[in-house]
């Protein structure tokens, strides 16, 4: 069975949110894709401007959320 990488796969990838098989898996089809490696490092590319951009919230901000949760 041939499974397709999606967008959401190489997203999931960045964030080490995949299992190893399915990291195995999408790291071949990168390898092997020159359209899907240029789109995974696009993701790449933004999240790292991303973790720039949006630094992490304040410790108010955490704690606010935590009282609500």
């Amino acid at each position: 069975m041939i499974k397709t990488t999606t967008q959401k796969d190489l997203l999931l990838y960045v964030y080490n949110e995949t299992k190893l098989l399915d990291s195995d898996r999408i790291q071949r089809a990168i390898d092997g894709d020159p359209l899907l490696s240029n789109d995974y490092q696009e993701i790449v590319r933004i999240t790292e401007t991303l973790d720039v951009v949006c630094p992490a919230p304040s410790e108010e901000a955490i704690r606010n959320i935590l009282l609500h949760a």
